[in-house]
């Protein structure tokens, strides 16, 4: 039992002998629940989680929503998802929606929900030249909205569906790390506001201020109303993020950036589409022709970092543009849906419902070769989930405690990631924290007290100020924020 400490993806004749396994561990009397416990432990610490990560692409990104279909379809799509820029909208439908409903939602007719574009030349080329950006920040906060189902924030996604949504975010000071958006990070901030900052793209969109939703249901600035832009520019593919939040370490990326996805070349083959490589032999486009691709890629990169760290590169609108060239792009899995001429033509445009059929059909197309090495992936994952939850020291062996109001299990959570004994050792240092620091500052007021010579009346204790309620900023508000 030793080797399924350090799964890894099983070939597919493997597959069920593998599920049979874990189910044999799940079911067994023969070995105690402690046991189980700390073996299904172990197993999903290793073997990890599966993420889909959506890239930007400005319309290119709608490609995502075929790829999307294509997983539901089979019932493959992942509980972690991310989208950067373009992909973070779509990630922001796909993350507040049941899978009933997005079944009901990915359409052609989807298309007259997508009116970002809408405006015509002689509105937005007069606001570019007065503010730097094509498009309006509220304008496109309102048509975000729906997407986002409101001002929902991300704890209230994840509470409603069960995924967990992630966008990438870039500050808009070039010195200040990125951020992660989810809900462990960032739980009451609002998700239109996160996808409008990962999508303003210098010229596009000008940087804007993160919200968060208040208890009473005002909407605040974030972060200390410090403002953000598009993810794309620095971590497109946060994979060392989704690791560190979440033990992700399968990868799932649909990418359709147009500046990588013109010049992508599978040499050696990929999932679905494999080569035998056999003494040199075996490459797409003959071997001395790989080469040299690989050569000249290689090459540019090389001299793009040299110019990088001498700070030689031009800036753009103030903008470092080289990390659009190389930060990794790539996951586990890559899905590269198939576009045509005509969408770098129609970059910054709406798509119509016939566009978008084609878009939605070409990314169902381009993830179907995947299918059978996701569902093989998915479906050892989550065996290894469930033998995780039932081993759990708990009312039948489930921890109520990742139970979500619906019944379904939250999983990917950090309460599903500790054990039930590992909370309440947390829970009781917390609470010897909390009584050993009230009984320090009742110490405290009653020297103050005494020093005021207020003894143990109240005479002597000062009045307490109130804190000022934060002003509020609703969405229609939201470039006053910015200001």
């Amino acid at each position: 039992m030793g080797f399924l400490l350090f799964l890894s993806v099983p070939p597919r004749a493997n597959t069920v002998t593998v599920e049979r396994s874990i189910k044999f561990l799940i079911d067994t009397d023969q070995i105690s629940q402690e046991d189980k416990r700390v073996m299904f432990k172990g197993i999903c610490a290793n073997y990890g989680r599966t993420a889909l990560c959506l890239s930007g692409g400005a319309t290119f990104a709608y490609y995502h929503f075929g790829v999307i279909k294509a997983l539901l379809e089979e019932d493959y799509l992942p509980d972690i998802i991310s989208g950067t820029s373009g992909g973070a909208l779509v990630a922001a439908l796909v993350a507040t929606r049941t899978n009933d409903e997005l079944k009901r939602l990915l359409v052609p007719a989807l298309a007259h929900r997508i009116t970002a574009c809408h405006e015509p030349a002689s509105v937005w080329f007069r606001r570019w030249w007065a503010t730097g950006a094509r498009f309006d920040s509220v304008d496109w906060a309102r048509a975000c909205s729906w997407f986002s189902r409101g001002s929902m924030t991300f704890r209230e996604a994840y509470e409603r569906t069960g995924r967990i949504l992630n966008v990438s975010c870039v500050p808009a000071d070039p010195h200040s790390p990125t951020i992660l958006c989810n809900y462990l990070t960032s739980p009451d901030c609002v998700i239109w506001s996160a996808v409008l900052a990962s999508a303003a793209v210098p010229g596009i969109l000008n940087p804007v201020v993160l919200m968060m939703k208040t208890r009473a249901g005002q909407l605040i600035p974030y972060s200390f109303g410090h403002k953000w832009k598009d993810g794309s520019l620095r971590t497109d593919i946060p994979i060392k993020a989704l690791n560190l939040h979440f033990n992700v370490n399968f990868t799932i990326v649909s990418q359709v950036n147009p500046h990588i996805n013109l010049f992508f070349f599978s040499s050696r083959g990929s999932v679905g589409t494999p080569v035998t490589h056999r003494r040199g032999r075996g490459w797409r486009g003959g071997y001395l022709g790989s080469a040299a691709e690989q050569y000249i890629k290689l090459d540019l990169t090389k001299w793009l970092r040299v110019l990088r760290q001498l700070e030689l590169l031009p800036r753009p609108l103030g903008q470092d543009w080289s990390m659009l060239w190389l930060q990794t792009f790539g996951g586990t899995v890559t899905i590269w849906p198939k576009s045509v001429a005509s969408d770098f033509v129609r970059i910054l445009s709406d798509p119509s419902e016939a566009t978008l059929a084609r878009m939605i059909h070409e990314g169902q197309q381009s993830a179907f070769p995947k299918m059978k090495f996701v569902g093989n992936r998915l479906r050892v994952e989550r065996l290894v989930e469930r033998g995780r939850r039932e081993s759990r020291v708990g009312r039948g062996g489930l921890n109520p405690l990742i139970v979500g109001p619906g019944g379904w299990d939250r999983r990917g959570s950090i309460e599903s990631i500790l054990s039930e004994d590992d909370l309440r050792s947390l829970l009781k240092k917390r609470e010897l924290g909390h009584s050993t620091a009230t009984e320090d500052e009742s110490s405290d007021s009653g020297e103050e007290g005494e020093a005021f010579g207020g003894g143990s009346g109240e005479k002597g204790v000062k009045p307490m100020r109130m804190r000022e309620e934060p002003k509020v900023a609703t969405p229609m508000g939201l470039a006053g924020a910015e200001s």
